[in-house]
């Protein structure tokens, strides 16, 4: 839950990273939690490309799930609240970088 809390409180991207590097066991990033309406953090944080090349590195690749791979599609709600649409991680990063 810390780990959560401090990613919400981070005001710039560096602060992003620096966190992703500071987790001992980055299996977090790529579990799929009910919370996030089964969605990961990888997803999540999709939006940015140094993340992205973290989580993505081959240092962690013993995370990587075929269960529940980076480009398994995730509910995620609309601007208006009321809506949704599926997207991946990698649609993500490729819209935004």
């Amino acid at each position: 839950m810390l780990t959560l809390e401090s990613f919400y409180v981070t005001k710039t991207s560096s602060e992003i990273n620096k966190l992703i590097r500071m987790q001992p066991d980055k299996r977090f990033f790529f579990k799929t939690f009910l919370e996030f309406d089964c969605t990961n953090m990888c997803s999540i944080l999709a939006f940015d490309s140094k993340s992205m090349e973290l989580l993505l590195s081959e240092k962690n690749s013993q995370y990587f799930s075929a269960e529940f791979p980076v480009i398994y599609k995730n509910k995620m709600e609309k601007l208006d609240g009321i809506n949704y649409y599926y997207s991946n991680a990698i649609d993500t990063a490729t819209r935004n970088n």
